[in-house]
């Protein structure tokens, strides 16, 4: 796992998903979302740090046109095309992705335990989570 930093889009697979939405027709581009989404958010088992990275990018990438949501995103790896509007059934399941590497078997959440910044990468995944549910914080900083 090539990684960088703790945001969505800072590891190889994540910024290899943002090319292959860009690369994709506008048509096909909610197509991946979903289907990156889906992967993790329908998964009863072990989830691989793959699937993980990618479902993060994509529930950051629904994140979009939320309020604090560009905190998320990445002028550098993130996807650069426009991206059409996603309806209420894409941040329902966004945040079942995100609840589901929070609270499930996966591989980030056993990668990231051990490292100096864990704490970090889990106080951004629940930051997100909190944003797509809609929640609104006081302070950015109790979370770190």
């Amino acid at each position: 796992m090539g990684k960088w930093g703790y945001k969505p889009f800072e590891n190889d697979t994540a910024a290899d998903f943002s090319g292959d939405l860009d690369e994709a027709h506008e048509s096909e581009r909610l197509g991946l979302l979903w289907a990156a989404l889906s992967a993790v958010a329908a998964s009863d088992g072990h989830v691989d740090a793959g699937r993980a990275e990618v479902a993060i990018a994509a529930a950051a990438v629904v994140a979009r046109g939320f309020p604090d949501g560009e905190q998320f995103q990445s002028a550098v790896c993130g996807p650069m095309q426009s991206i059409p509007p996603v309806s209420s059934d894409f941040v329902t399941l966004a945040v079942r992705a995100v609840n589901r590497l929070l609270d499930g078997d996966n591989d980030l959440s056993d990668d990231w335990s051990g490292e100096p910044e864990g704490e970090h990468w889990n106080g951004n995944l629940r930051r997100l989570g909190r944003i797509l549910s809609g929640e609104q914080e006081d302070s950015p900083e109790g979370l770190w």
